[in-house]
């Protein structure tokens, strides 16, 4: 009897640990009349399916989510295909969902985090159809090679990024607090970087790391967060060994031009030059080539030279590229991508990136330099 008791109290102990894990979630889905509701996790750096729910004749389905930890965690409904809300769960949520089959007239309730991660998502959805529109502009600019519009419009889209940026930083510092910060520093804009890609913001993802990890020190989320710390300041120690090495200790790289002929980036040594990495995949990238070609004709008579790395793996396309850019300085590439040498050499994280060196091999300026003033700034430091 005590044995049936004991095995009896386990079974008990065992389904109450499983609620203690639940949320629970209610989504009314205007013109989802029996359809099915995918319920899909954020496993970090994967979406994973974990439950179907089944709406009924008005469109409502209802389900208990069990949680794998006694933490927040991302989770996703999808309805056809399409995403219609984005949740933010923890242990005990009562959580109800009312949107239609596209996502449309979305209102979550019962979860103030899923609330403030749909308010960082509209204010991203607002800021891609206004980055959209701007784009189309400069395409169009540099398809006609008005160089004066493209330069306008390229001010415009660098004004729409740090206006986001800055208010992306205030809600995240009104709300220290929230897992919703954990997606947020990792938003993009159109295809250009996170808006906070660039190594010395690991001091923005320190901040939301350490104020979540005091109450889920062990969440899935944070420790990934911990590894993305790591690997920027290894970043900003490496940046800060270069700049203060002797001229010949930086990293040396041996890479193939367009006529596979191994070009040394210590043949620079005596001159000042930039060492740039880029992409050909990146439209705007042209017209910073642009830029980059003006400042070069400007300041080769001082001795500058440029080794531009491509980071592609089409090196057919790559070299054609250059050729139609009719690109004057050195252009290498391997064909490796993101896994070449070279971007573990100098932790690349984001292009275009650039190196900026004197003629004594003593590093000036380095970072994702995409405006022309800041590239001169860079240069006149490295040839005066």
């Amino acid at each position: 009897m005590k044995r049936v008791f004991l095995m009896g109290l386990v079974a008990l102990m065992a389904t109450a640990c499983t609620k203690s894990k639940e949320a629970a979630v209610t989504a009314t889905i205007e013109g989802g009349a029996q359809q099915e509701i995918v319920v899909a996790k954020l496993a970090v750096s994967q979406m994973r399916i974990v439950d179907t729910l089944k709406a009924d004749a008005q469109g409502v389905a209802k389900g208990k989510i069990v949680l794998s930890e006694n933490a927040p965690e991302f989770y996703y409904l999808i309805c056809n295909g399409k995403r219609v809300a984005s949740l933010i769960l923890k242990p005990g949520d009562k959580v109800s969902v009312k949107a239609d089959t596209l996502g449309n007239g979305l209102v979550i309730e019962g979860s103030e985090e899923s609330v403030l991660l749909q308010k960082y998502q509209e204010g991203l959805a607002a800021v891609n159809r206004e980055y959209t529109a701007i784009t189309s502009k400069l395409l169009d600019a540099v398809e006609s090679s008005d160089t004066k519009l493209a330069q306008q419009v390229s001010q415009q889209l660098n004004k729409l990024y740090l206006k986001y940026r800055q208010s992306v930083t205030k809600m995240i510092m009104e709300n220290p607090y929230s897992f919703a910060n954990v997606q947020a520093i990792y938003q993009s804009i159109g295809n250009e970087p996170p808006l906070f890609s660039a190594d010395n913001d690991y001091l923005l993802v320190q901040r939301v790391h350490d104020s979540l990890a005091v109450k889920y020190p062990n969440s899935v989320y944070l420790k990934s967060l911990q590894s993305d710390i790591k690997a920027r300041q290894n970043a900003l120690i490496l940046a800060e060994k270069i700049s203060k090495a002797e001229e010949s200790s930086y990293p040396n790289l041996i890479l193939p031009d367009i006529n596979a002929k191994s070009v040394e980036l210590q043949s620079l040594k005596g001159r000042p030059f930039i060492l740039m990495f880029w992409t050909i995949s990146e439209a705007s990238q042209k017209m910073f080539n642009n830029d980059l070609k003006e400042l070069y004709k400007k300041y080769s008579n001082n001795g500058l030279e440029v080794y531009q790395v491509s980071l592609d793996a089409d090196k057919t396309a790559w070299a054609t590229a250059v050729k139609e850019q009719q690109l004057p300085w050195i252009s290498v590439c391997d064909g490796k991508g993101a896994v070449s040498p070279a971007v573990a050499a100098y932790n690349v994280v984001t292009v275009p990136y650039m190196y900026v060196f004197d003629k004594n091999g003593d590093m000036v300026a380095h970072g994702n330099l995409t405006s022309r003033s800041e590239i001169e700034a860079a240069i006149k430091k490295a040839v005066k």
